[in-house]
């Protein structure tokens, strides 16, 4: 994919949260196939079916751009499925593994959040008003995933400092 102009870039950065997005619902069902028996697993739930609207939104804009997602791998959620796959294969205790996943479930929403604030920046400068309308409904979505994730993290952290 040239990188002739900054609608190229805007392209390119769609792609990677595409993949992202992708990837973090993947993801996120592997860690479900872990926690089902946690209280997590309903939050997991949602977060899956709103992951599938993200991705929905953004096909939205590549339709409103009449262009196809190119394939940019995201590698910082390669990265993260590796660690948690290496995580895993540590036999872990289920209250470790409900406090990993809540931490990755952390890291994941601040990277959307940097992730599409950037891409709405672009969109609005780019006079791409609706695309990044569409984009805002998934950032609003990830600053509350990142609220509740960092309020179960608290809720985790008494209730293990409790038990110590």
């Amino acid at each position: 994919m040239p990188m002739d102009n900054p609608a190229d870039l805007f392209l390119y950065e769609l792609s990677g949260m595409y993949d992202a997005e992708h990837k973090s619902n993947q993801l996120v069902g592997e860690i479900l196939g872990r926690t089902e028996q946690s209280p997590l697993a309903q939050i997991l739930r949602a977060q899956q079916q709103q992951g599938q609207q993200k991705i929905q939104n953004l096909e939205t804009c590549f339709a409103m751009m009449e262009a196809e997602p190119e394939d940019v791998p995201c590698l910082t959620m390669d990265g993260m499925r590796a660690e948690f796959q290496a995580f895993v294969g540590q036999a872990p205790s289920m209250e470790a593994i409900e406090i990993y996943t809540v931490d990755a479930e952390t890291k994941m929403a601040h990277l959307g959040i940097a992730g599409y604030q950037g891409l709405i920046d672009k969109a609005l400068l780019m006079g791409e008003i609706q695309c990044a309308q569409i984009l805002r409904t998934n950032l609003v979505q990830k600053q509350e995933n990142a609220g509740t994730f960092e309020r179960i993290s608290h809720e985790l952290g008494q209730r293990v400092a409790m038990n110590v």
